[in-house]
């Protein structure tokens, strides 16, 4: 399975006859999800809005309120999320399982990204709430996942060389920082917008940053 899929929907269809695919589909892509456990019914949707058909296991049945939390640390340890979506009769999603992909709709517009393209990386954090993902697109850029309770500051250590920035992926905002002997020190600042999870990238030096600017 492409492990860049950090979300797999399984549409649960009380009558699969009364459905709309293209509805069902774009949703899920609306929202920053990849791939979905479907049969042939949803191909042509799927083809449609680049989501991936996966042939998969059934879902987990979880809530607007513990949605985040799984899937975060199911993506602690390289593993993917499959949560059921129930769909009723008239082929419209039921409220709770709306509940729960508005959840994960206003978290991923932040923070998809960071999950969909993290892996395991081998920085630690002093904090025990929190952990370091990779790119695995693009090493140069960690993103640690911190969960509520901001803490005034973190400590980042194994990183090899400063950063060239660090910034909480909210608004971009800026954080100060300090690096000495492969650690890093965070000063942490509240976000605009508090999550049950909060994600930081570090941007660290890359190539293309030693590329001399080119004057016409």
């Amino acid at each position: 399975m492409n492990p860049d899929f950090a979300i797999i929907l399984n549409f649960k269809l009380a009558d699969p006859n009364n459905i709309d695919p293209d509805q069902l589909v774009r949703t899920a892509r609306n929202i920053g999800i990849r791939a979905i456990n479907a049969n042939d019914l949803f191909k042509t949707a799927s083809e449609k809005y680049t989501i991936k058909l996966i042939d998969t296991s059934d879902g987990q049945d979880l809530t607007a309120d513990n949605v985040i939390d799984t899937i975060v640390s199911n993506r602690k340890n390289n593993q993917a999320t499959i949560i059921n979506v129930n769909v009723n009769e008239d082929g419209q999603i039921d409220e709770a399982s709306a509940k729960l992909l508005d959840a994960i709709n206003n978290w991923m517009h932040m923070f998809g990204h960071a999950l969909n393209e993290g892996t395991k990386s081998d920085l630690t954090v002093d904090d025990e709430t929190a952990f370091v993902l990779e790119n695995r697109h693009a090493a140069y850029q960690k993103y640690v996942f911190i969960k509520e309770q901001i803490p005034a500051q973190i400590i980042v250590s194994g990183l090899s060389q400063e950063p060239n920035r660090v910034e909480w992926i909210e608004h971009r905002e800026t954080l100060e920082f300090n690096f000495k002997d492969n650690e890093l020190k965070i000063k942490l600042s509240k976000p605009i917008e508090e999550f049950e999870w909060n994600v930081l990238r570090i941007q660290a030096h890359r190539p293309e940053d030693d590329i001399a600017e080119t004057k016409f």
